[in-house]
């Protein structure tokens, strides 16, 4: 549970701060793994965050990475930009038909800011589930699971899901791949779950 809380603390909001994660990936088949080059880009959403997506391969994977920025500079006392940036590496799944990104936080990137290897060693990288609704050439339209729409599901026993209540605000899904497919398969019934949407724009 504290591996878990860590890791809270290291990654900021923007669309990745949805309070429903995974603990495994949606996938461990390659071949739900796919790789659309529209993607790439610089985003924008409509409240001015920054989304950088470029790829590489990792494990012979065609891999996201995709830096998040906040709008608004934030600076601290001896004028440095502490604005909140966090890194993900993320794969593009599709599950009979409908997308999804599976975003970890990039550990790489922590190295880079000098965590300490006892620090890296505590950290739990979770899994952000984000649905991609559509990918057009200059606009991307995407949603993380509202946990308040999934929390009165599960309580109203109209979706049985392993999880655990990390606490009030918090919900860490706890099936495997496979499970958590149908699953999310199984939410598509409800699209309240997916009730904030976000439209990104392409800038460059």
């Amino acid at each position: 549970m504290k591996k878990y809380i860590l890791s809270i603390l290291l990654i900021s909001g923007l669309i990745f701060s949805s309070c429903v994660r995974s603990l495994y990936p949606i996938t461990e088949d390659e071949k739900q793994i796919v790789f659309n080059k529209e993607l790439l880009g610089h985003w924008k959403d409509d409240d001015g965050n920054n989304y950088f997506v470029d790829s590489s391969t990792v494990s012979g994977i065609m891999t996201y990475h995709i830096q998040a920025a906040e709008a608004e500079k934030k600076m601290d006392q001896s004028n440095k930009d502490v604005s909140d940036t966090s890194y993900f590496l993320a794969s593009l799944v599709n599950i009979n038909g409908k997308l999804f990104l599976d975003c970890v936080p990039d550990m790489e990137q922590l190295a880079v800011k000098k965590v300490s290897e006892s620090t890296m060693g505590s950290l739990l990288a979770t899994h952000f589930l984000i649905r991609v609704f559509s990918i057009e050439q200059n606009s991307v339209e995407v949603a993380a699971i509202d946990e308040e729409t999934l929390s009165t599901l599960i309580k109203q026993n109209k979706i049985n899901i392993h999880h655990e209540q990390i606490d009030k605000d918090d919900i860490l899904l706890s099936e495997k791949s496979k499970m958590l497919q149908q699953k999310l398969v199984e939410l598509e019934k409800f699209p309240s779950v997916y009730k904030e949407r976000n439209r990104l724009i392409r800038i460059i």
